[in-house]
């Protein structure tokens, strides 16, 4: 794989979505993005790739919300792997959701190793959030 592409989320915890190539969030390949194995050092060039990926388009403290229910989430979700990190993550509008209610998809970028001990960084997923009756945010699968 050329070094200027993430790879998919290569092995996911059971029962999550993953940012997939024709996703409209999906990192765009990039000459400016690091080598897969760059380390800590490299995640913001990934959050400055993705934050460039699509224009915000929710008000920024209900993004900023969304990342931190997203990260946190994400991390439950991967309580299997070693050394995870989150390296970038982005919250916007979920335009595919089929509801009538406001919707909104966390995309991360992160690092980890599986329980086999494979670690690779560059791994994608999506947290998926609906906006309840009361306001508040409700994660979706």
């Amino acid at each position: 794989m050329p070094s200027s592409e993430l790879p998919d989320a290569a092995p996911r915890p059971s029962g999550t979505r993953s940012a997939g190539v024709a996703d409209p969030g999906r990192l765009a390949a990039t000459r400016e993005l690091p080598p897969p194995g760059s380390g800590p050092a490299a995640d913001p060039l990934i959050q400055q790739a993705l934050d460039r990926a699509s224009p915000p388009d929710l008000p920024p403290d209900i993004a900023q919300h969304l990342v931190s229910a997203g990260r946190t989430a994400w991390l439950a979700e991967t309580a299997g792997y070693t050394q995870v990190r989150i390296q970038a993550a982005t919250a916007r509008r979920d335009t595919a959701a089929p509801t009538r209610r406001e919707s909104a998809v966390v995309r991360l970028v992160w690092a980890g190793a599986d329980r086999a001990g494979t670690f690779l960084d560059g791994r994608t997923a999506a947290v998926h959030f609906t906006q309840n009756e009361e306001g508040s945010w409700d994660r979706t699968l």
